[in-house]
């Protein structure tokens, strides 16, 4: 009989982080770059030994809608417990100019609260035409803010990290289309 169990964990690795990094430059490389950055506060209805449950639950709902217009499925998120703002989740997603609006209405019927701040914050991503080394930079700054959770001992890309609770089981995750392969 197979035993199953979920461990916790109090931070994000620095193998984690760095394949989140590589992700978000991968998404990048295929031209559906991470153009919408959402918070979702939800530690009034996912349960908090299953949060990865809600996050699942909402990225099969995006990741339908985005299949149905054509549009690459490029995602990746953490799952974070603070001290005070609770248990949320953090979503870098692919929307295209000119869908935000559309997948913004759509997603308020994915959620069991209503979308609007603080429970849910919809920001753009701002990729620079010129940067120091290339226009993907713009993005570092969100990744390097949704990787705040990683190990204070194993910090990487210039992080500060930053006091994390426990969450039980996986806190973060990257679509397929983005998964780097060796």
């Amino acid at each position: 009989m197979k035993t199953s169990y979920i461990h916790s964990t109090n931070h994000l690795s620095k193998t984690q982080v760095e394949k989140l990094f590589k992700a978000g430059e991968k998404a990048f490389e295929l031209d559906c770059p991470l153009s919408r950055f959402i918070t979702i506060h939800f530690d009034d209805y996912a349960d908090q030994k299953r949060p990865q449950k809600f996050i699942v639950e909402f990225l099969s709902h995006a990741r339908k809608w985005l299949k149905r217009r054509n549009i690459p499925v490029a995602y990746l998120y953490t799952l974070e417990n603070g001290k005070i703002k609770g248990l949320h989740a953090h979503l870098l997603i692919h929307i295209p100019n000119g869908y935000q609006i559309e997948f913004k209405r759509a997603m308020a019927g994915w959620l069991p609260f209503e979308v609007k701040k603080p429970k849910v914050k919809f920001k753009g991503i701002q990729y620079p035409l010129y940067d120091k080394l290339t226009p993907f930079n713009g993005c570092y700054g969100t990744l390097q803010y949704i990787c705040k959770g990683v190990d204070p001992k194993d910090t990487t890309y210039g992080i500060k990290p930053k006091y994390q609770r426990k969450i039980m089981g996986r806190r973060w995750g990257i679509s397929e289309l983005l998964l780097t392969k060796k």
